[in-house]
């Protein structure tokens, strides 16, 4: 039996309709992963991807110096 902790507590995985909803903006990738219970939306899981690093003006310095 596989469970899902939601805020309904221990929930059996073939109760609930899980919905993957993917978004991509102009330096992100965000997959939210979310859990319905007879309709209610019981958990909702998000990860977010940076697509590229922010650019720094930062320079070398010396210590003590």
């Amino acid at each position: 039996m596989n469970t899902v902790l939601t805020v309904a507590g221990l929930v059996d995985l073939s109760l609930l309709d899980v919905e993957d909803h993917i978004e991509v903006g102009d330096n992100y990738r965000k997959i939210a992963t979310e859990y319905r219970l007879n309709g209610e939306l019981v958990r909702r899981d998000v990860t977010v991807n940076a697509l590229r690093g922010v650019m720094s003006e930062a320079r070398e310095g010396n210590i003590n110096g």
